[in-house]
């Protein structure tokens, strides 16, 4: 009995084995033509009494045609199965078909636009199914990597309408898409929206990306619209009086901003002494402002970086657009070499300013009694090639170049009678005051891309570039007393600058974007670069009384140097609500046989607390290899671009800072900043630096510090769009043989500064754009006195007491613009007319004093009347521009 029993207990597993492998080893016949997956599943289970457990979610739409005589259950479902990521389980006598939970399959591909195959740069991929996003990189790339199954991706981007894709996930998959501008779409009706903080955001970190559109339609300088004079309205972008200077952001300098044109860095970035910028907008696709949280693939700057991007060219067709302004004229032509496939641009532009700026200097001066010539001309071209060799490589030739040429002399002459006891006649006097200033700036700078795709997640980019500075600038002014009888100089005053610069840069650089899972990304790279400097600066004051003039010399030591290192840049998706960009930025830079080295930590966290309000926070180092010398004296700039040398150390800077970004109502978006910077080994010129042809013994290094707070409140949909900014600022310096070493404000320690900006569509054809700006007006040092020190072998010089230094105020600075831009379409051709104003009340905002030496009698005697008169450079003006686009 015991026998029997054990061997019952010991059959019962054995017969439940059997039982269950013969589930799936029953044989089945079966016929399907042209139906769906699930309907076959169904008729399968039905027919042949079995039971399958499935949800019909996970089936990709498939459709069988199949014929089955005698198989196997597992052989007739795998079969049914075949291409799909399903797999089936015996469990508990029924049959269980699923995803497996580890199995994720990599969605990649090119995001452009559909009418002229521009690349998308920052556009958001977005799959409602996982709740996981992305972005596109800097060449439209995306790659996602998402569950197996069905996915609802979401394509969207600033100014085109959302793409929306729903399919079944099986493979890795190559999927470009392509987005149409809102002004292409037919009206829809929205019936549902739920606000999302935008990945494209989480992911920046910092970064202000500017809307070229808008941009276009923002009231402009005598119709010029200008990307820096754009940046100049956001909060912590301070410049000097009338956008002139400049960018010095969150209290840095003018050269502690990496600007970049494709990828290549350029050292000017200014027209017109400053007016506006060398970027034609004509040709620019995309351009982002970072000015905290700098991801580890910048460096090389302390304050900012601003990363221009310029367009392709359209790959569709052909299309030629020209613009005649009150500055300048402008066209571009594009169109594809290879429709789809490959492409080019060229942009050029030619200022218009010397045809009236002649007449109406001649026609002021000679109110003034003096005899004058100005003129200046400058022009830039863009140029861009770009060729699609396969699915997976493009190539890029980019190039631009542009020069600026100004000259201005103006001679004015008095005669004065004084008396003399020894004659009875009065003696004449000719007093003569001349000034010279020529300057002459220019860029250069070219690369060469190449980009490739390593099977689905790895991206990467090799370039080639060039980058050239040349300078030249020549400062004279004079001022002479001479007995017109005897011909001999009483008294005569000279000033003399001597500046120039010349810069050549090599470089190559090779970029990775890997992309592993929807949580995490990876980008890293290395660079070299060598430069090549040849900076000459002369400075001179003479005070003479002699018929002879000693012409000073100047020689500059060249110097070449080479910079290289790589960095690395995770960025991880910790939670549904915490994303972290962490990263580190590794340089070196060999000169004069000295290395320095530098590690630069970078982290960026981000925190949705919903999908309405996003918490930031970043901790940034970074050091600057390469100096801007500026001699802060009003007057003419005189800007010169330094390496550093075995006696001058590289800049160091930290930044710290804490943010948030609200957003609510219908396309608000509420941004506030808080942030404080330390800056050390700051370089600038010591008080009374004399100069003569040696830079580096003439500089003093010190410590620098800003903080303050930023608010941005902007609307981003509906007719009236725009922005209202506010900052609360402190900056200052400290350098030992500067203001006797104590402490003093920056020159653009500005404490408040105010924008507003907005453009209101009334219709398709007419638009209406206002802006206006309030700052605090610049802190600057005026002479106090003048003394003359003699030195051996070069003679009396006269040396200025500015006492304490930036101790006063420039007024209050404000302005209102308004712009009218009206659209004309046509059958081929789009008119467009934009009118409006600069500083439409006129204000009179100075734009440095200066100091006027004139010759006056008093009796029996000669004397000399010094007296500070204000500078005044733009009153109202008139803004008109013209353009057609075929």
């Amino acid at each position: 009995m015991k026998r029997l029993l054990l061997l019952i207990l010991l059959t019962i597993p054995c017969a439940y084995v059997l039982v269950a492998q013969g589930v799936l080893d029953q044989q089945v016949s079966a016929e399907f033509w042209e139906v769906s997956l699930e309907e076959a599943l169904y008729r399968l289970g039905d027919e042949h009494d079995l039971r399958l457990s499935f949800s019909n979610d996970i089936l990709p739409p498939k459709v069988i045609t199949a014929r089955f005589e005698q198989r196997t259950i597992g052989s007739a479902l795998g079969q049914l199965l075949q291409d799909t990521p399903l797999r089936i389980k015996e469990l508990g006598g029924q049959i269980v078909i699923f995803l497996p939970v580890d199995l994720e399959f990599t969605i990649n591909g090119i995001l452009v636009d559909a009418s002229t195959g521009e690349r998308l740069i920052g556009a958001n991929i977005y799959d409602n199914k996982s709740g996981k996003g992305t972005v596109t990189n800097e060449y439209g790339y995306f790659s996602i990597t998402l569950p197996a199954g069905p996915v609802a991706l979401d394509f969207s981007y600033v100014g085109y309408g959302t793409l929306s894709s729903d399919f079944y996930l099986m493979d890795n998959q190559r999927l470009d898409q392509q987005l149409r501008s809102d002004l292409q779409l037919e009206p829809i009706e929205v019936v549902g929206y739920k606000p999302r903080v935008d990945p494209k955001m989480v992911q920046s970190g910092g970064a202000t990306q500017l809307n070229m559109e808008q941009l276009e339609q923002l009231p402009a300088l005598a119709g010029e619209s200008d990307l820096v004079r754009a940046l100049q309205l956001l909060p912590g972008v301070q410049s000097g009086t009338d956008g002139l200077d400049g960018l010095h952001v969150r209290g840095g300098g003018n050269g502690q901003n990496l600007i970049m044109i494709d990828g290549v860095p350029v050292y000017n970035i200014s027209h017109a002494a400053g007016l506006f910028s060398v970027f034609n907008t004509n040709a620019v696709k995309s351009a982002q402002l970072y000015k905290s949280g700098f991801p580890a693939r910048f460096g090389g700057r302390l304050s900012s970086v601003l990363d221009i991007r310029t367009r392709d060219g359209n790959n569709q067709h052909y299309e030629a657009e020209a613009s005649l302004g009150l500055l300048s004229g402008r066209m571009t032509l594009e169109g594809p070499i290879q429709k789809g496939k490959s492409s080019f641009i060229v942009s050029g532009r030619r200022s218009l300013i010397g045809w009236y700026l002649q007449p109406l200097a001649e026609s002021i001066r000679s109110e003034e009694d003096r005899q004058s010539l100005v003129d200046y001309d400058f022009y830039d071209v863009n140029a861009k090639l770009n060729f699609t060799l396969s699915d997976r490589d493009d190539l890029y030739f980019s190039f631009y170049t542009g020069k600026d040429a100004y000259r201005n002399r103006s001679l004015a002459l008095d005669t004065l009678f004084t008396q003399d006891t020894s004659v009875l006649e009065p003696v004449p006097f000719l007093s003569s005051r001349s000034a010279l200033e020529e300057m002459t700036w220019g860029n250069t700078v070219t690369s060469m891309r190449w980009t490739h795709l390593f099977g689905d997640q790895l991206f990467a980019s090799l370039t080639a570039s060039y980058s050239g500075l040349d300078v030249g600038i020549t400062y004279e002014r004079g001022d002479s007393l001479t007995n017109a009888r005897s011909g001999s100089v009483t008294d005569r005053y000279i000033s003399i600058g001597r500046y120039f610069s010349q810069i050549d840069d090599f470089g190559a650089r090779l970029d990775f974007d890997y992309r592993p899972a929807p949580v995490q990304s990876l980008r890293f790279g290395f660079f070299a670069t060598r430069h090549l400097f040849e900076p000459g600066l002369l400075s001179l004051e003479l005070v003479e009384k002699s018929d002879t003039l000693r012409q000073p010399r100047m020689q500059a030591r060249a110097i070449s140097a080479s910079e290289f290192g790589g960095y690395l840049e995770n960025i991880w998706q910790v939670s549904p609500e915490v994303k972290v960009n962490a990263g580190l930025h590794l340089a070196a830079f060999q000169v004069d046989g000295q290395t320095y080295s530098s590690l630069q930590p970078r982290l960026i966290a981000n925190w949705s607390i919903n999908n309405r309000l996003l918490l930031n926070g970043y901790l940034s180092k970074m050091t600057q290899f390469v100096h801007l010398l500026s001699n802060s004296t009003l007057g003419l700039p005189n800007d010169l671009w330094v390496p550093s040398t075995a006696s001058v150390k590289p800049e160091q800077s930290w930044q710290f800072g804490l943010s948030s970004t609200w957003q609510f109502g219908e396309g608000w978006q509420l941004t506030g900043d808080m942030y404080t910077k330390y800056m050390s080994q700051l370089l600038t010129y010591s008080e009374g630096a004399l100069f003569f042809n040696n830079w580096e013994s003439n500089l003093t290094s010190g410590t620098g510090q800003a903080y303050g707070m930023e608010l941005l409140l902007e609307k981003r949909q509906g007719k009236t769009t725009g922005w209202a900014s506010y900052g609360l600022a402190w900056a200052d310096r400290r350098f030992p043989l500067v203001n006797n070493g104590r402490r003093y404000p920056y020159r653009y320690d500005r404490r408040h500064s105010l924008t507003l900006a907005f453009v209101h569509v009334f219709n398709e054809w007419l638009e209406f754009s206002g802006s206006w700006a309030m700052n605090s007006g610049f802190a600057f040092s005026l002479p106090q006195g003048r003394y003359q020190v003699f030195l051996p072998g070069v003679g009396s010089i006269n040396v200025v007491d500015y006492g304490e230094k930036n101790s006063f105020r420039m007024p209050v600075y404000h302005r209102l613009d308004f712009g009218v831009n009206l659209y004309i379409e046509t059958e081929r051709v789009r008119h467009t007319l934009n009118l409006g104003v600069y500083n439409l009340y006129n204000r009179r905002n100075p734009l440095y004093y200066n100091l006027e030496t004139r010759y006056v009698t008093e009796g029996s005697e000669i004397r000399e009347d010094r007296r500070f008169s204000p500078v005044w450079l733009l009153p109202l003006i008139p803004a008109l521009n013209y353009s057609l686009k075929l």
